[in-house]
């Protein structure tokens, strides 16, 4: 039986761009918070040797149906 204190995962975007482009992609994790969405984020960069720049961390908003920005930042992964 699941405990009540266990947080649901919960939708998170992450936008970001390779090393030498300056196109934006975007990535869609299952987690419980934004630093766990990151660390997806970088599991997956590191598993396919790929060197991308978060533009921004963003969770889905399931009541107003809409992604609200968790983190804007400019970091190299």
């Amino acid at each position: 039986m699941k405990d009540e204190s266990e947080a649901e995962p919960e939708e998170y975007k992450i936008v970001y761009s390779l090393d030498g482009s300056s196109d934006l992609f975007t990535k869609y994790f299952m987690a419980n918070d934004p630093e766990g969405a990151r660390g997806m984020f970088a599991f997956v960069c590191k598993k396919n040797d790929l060197v991308a720049s978060v533009d921004s961390v963003e969770k889905w908003n399931r009541w107003s149906s809409k992604w609200e920005v968790q983190e804007k930042l400019d970091s190299s992964v």
